[in-house]
């Protein structure tokens, strides 16, 4: 059973990767542009405001630690949160495990992301900043995000078949989460209490350790990925539980 689930998970993920590169005119070279083109966005809106003083020339390279890592998981969730309901065609012809369509969608998101990361790489090093041994810690911080965004994932996919109105407060969430996850600004230059605030948000030791690591060179301080770790752990063993305890029920609900 769990080996048909994983085979139906590799084809689903792939086959969204495929259908999206058919659907465009640029195919897989959309998966790289739009990254970058987000990244060009918020450069111009925020590398003269939140950076100040037009200090924009390094800020791209902040910037792009943030952004790029932050899109993966945002769509990976956004996408999750109605991974059930959109495949109701399905589920009302035959059964299927309802964790299947959020992993399948996490599957395509992170396949996304491990083709941008070389390119990240390749651009900071063109900028200056040179691989480093502290680079190493690269897959660390990957498998950290990875249980945060499956976690929440699984959160949200559980949730919206019962309750729809909360994939609009999903969006919402995430927009908010982009906001205080110090993508835009170095959260150590803001007020202690406001630091403390901010980093509860967990994506916000996710993007330090991106930056500390690319940018910096600098060894990963362990302790700075456990509470995204232990964060991104419990969500997933609610969510994972959810999704089965409710496997039988989402089918009535939707129905």
């Amino acid at each position: 059973m769990l080996r048909n689930a994983l085979s139906i998970i590799w084809v689903r993920g792939i086959g969204a990767l495929k259908a999206d590169s058919e659907n465009s005119y640029l195919g897989t070279l959309w998966w790289v542009l739009e990254p970058l083109l987000l990244t060009a966005l918020f450069y111009v809106a925020f590398s003269t405001g939140i950076r100040g003083n037009g200090s924009g020339s390094t800020f791209v390279y902040f910037l792009i630690c943030g952004i790029l890592p932050f899109k993966w998981s945002s769509s990976a969730i956004t996408g999750s949160s109605t991974s059930i309901n959109s495949n109701l065609g399905i589920l009302s012809q035959f059964y299927l495990p309802k964790w299947i369509f959020p992993t399948a969608v996490n599957l395509s998101m992170f396949i996304r992301f491990m083709l941008v990361l070389p390119l990240i790489m390749a651009f900071l090093s063109f900028g200056g900043y040179a691989p480093g041994a502290a680079w190493i810690h690269l897959p660390l911080i990957v498998l950290c995000q990875l249980v945060l965004t499956l976690g929440l994932s699984y959160l949200t996919a559980s949730l919206v078949p019962l309750i729809p109105d909360l994939k609009h407060l999903v969006s919402l969430s995430m927009t908010a989460v982009l906001f205080t996850a110090g993508i835009f600004f170095d959260i150590d230059t803001r007020p202690e209490h406001t630091q403390e605030i901010l980093r509860l948000n967990p994506f916000a030791s996710i993007i330090d350790a991106y930056r500390t690591v690319l940018l910096d060179n600098q060894p990963l301080s362990f302790a700075e990925l456990l509470y995204p770790l232990l964060f991104g752990g419990i969500a997933t063993l609610i969510g994972a539980a959810k999704l089965y305890l409710l496997d039988r029920y989402y089918l009535r609900v939707m129905t």
